[in-house]
């Protein structure tokens, strides 16, 4: 299965470093509008501008332009940015999930009935696969509660998953 991936979920994943394993193991598609926002850091050394270029260069991320008439009607639908919009248009009508961590995004997705999956879940399906330890895991999770914006109930949620 293909996994389209917004910017905020490539910083994310980036920044606790998994991103190139999650790519490496994943059919991981992105939208030219995903990887200009994310290859904008590089002006400022973003390290996860950097990894995401390289793995666009490798052919490990593949970059995709969404269809104009497919992104107008999801535009014309949903209230939702650049990025995301791409997201949901290229993730339309197909077997596509879509990885992502923003909000309207999510229900975007929930209400076209997309798959979708957000960044806590990737650190949940890379250690029951025996790709991170247990101890990588929780390093993860307690990572992204400092870089993401989840409740205290969802990261305790995932924590319980791993213990």
């Amino acid at each position: 299965m293909t996994i389209i991936a917004d910017a905020s979920s490539l910083i994310l994943l980036s920044k606790i470093s998994v991103l190139e394993t999650f790519v490496e193991r994943n059919d991981a598609t992105i939208s030219k509008i995903v990887y200009n926002e994310v290859i904008k850091g590089k002006e400022k050394g973003r390290e996860d501008s950097i990894i995401v270029e390289k793995l666009v260069q490798e052919s490990k991320l593949k970059v995709k332009i969404p269809n104009k008439l497919i992104k107008n009607k999801i535009e014309k639908l949903f209230n939702l940015r650049k990025g995301e919009l791409d997201v949901i248009s290229l993730a339309y009508k197909t077997n596509h999930a879509v990885l992502t961590d923003d909000k309207k995004c999510l229900n975007a997705a929930k209400a076209l009935g997309i798959e979708f999956i957000v960044s806590l879940d990737v650190i949940i399906v890379l250690y029951k696969k025996n790709v991170i330890t247990r101890e990588k895991a929780l390093e993860c999770i307690n990572r992204l509660e400092d870089y993401g914006w989840y409740s205290k109930n969802l990261i305790k949620s995932y924590l319980e998953e791993i213990k």
